[in-house]
């Protein structure tokens, strides 16, 4: 144990950047248990494949990250666009609501005035977390009652929108729990 760092405790990124790679993506998310994350890297995989680093020529590449990420159990890093237009906050802000609603958990950024961004619009908003607690709670009333159907804010809630809902109720937990400790240290 070095530096008080048991071994096999680092936790590893995949990062994506050829096109050779790309087609291996599934296998690269699975590749070492101490991976908790992917990403594609968008200017270096732009410029193997010959495409243009914009949202509309990086939707399906990013898209399937996540795809392979989700499926080795891995966290989906990145969001669908160009790191270059880091002055354009209100930009970087759009792109990172429309890269949360395609499954993309997290990012990584260049410049120190993106990270409060990331934090906030990585979040699950009061809002969302609102409405997931009403969904779980309706549901497992229903349950205690017997009930098959079950409706919130006129929507049907069935199995796969619970489990959204409670993933969404973990993330937050963890995210306050993280604030909590850091809280703490800074004490």
């Amino acid at each position: 144990m070095e530096r008080g760092v048991a071994p096999g405790t680092t936790r590893l990124i995949a990062m994506v950047e050829t096109a050779a790679a790309f087609f291996r993506i599934a296998e690269i998310a699975r590749a070492h248990p101490r991976l908790c994350a992917l990403n594609l890297g968008a200017e270096d995989f732009a410029t193997s494949t010959g495409i243009s680093p914009d949202a509309e020529a990086l939707s399906m590449p990013k898209q399937m990250a996540v795809f392979a990420a989700r499926a080795a159990g891995i966290m989906p890093l990145g969001f669908i666009g160009s790191i270059a237009e880091f002055h354009d906050l209100d930009g970087f802000r759009s792109t990172i609501r429309r890269s949360r609603r395609f499954g993309f958990t997290g990012a990584s950024v260049i410049h120190p005035s993106q990270v409060q961004i990331l934090n906030e619009e990585f979040r699950p908003s009061g809002e969302e977390v609102d409405h997931a607690r009403r969904v779980v709670a309706a549901y497992d009333k229903a349950l205690a009652e017997g009930v098959g159907a079950v409706t919130v804010d006129g929507k049907m809630i069935d199995v796969p929108v619970v489990e959204r809902a409670r993933l969404l109720l973990e993330r937050e937990a963890a995210i306050a729990r993280r604030e909590a400790k850091m809280a703490r240290a800074d004490s």
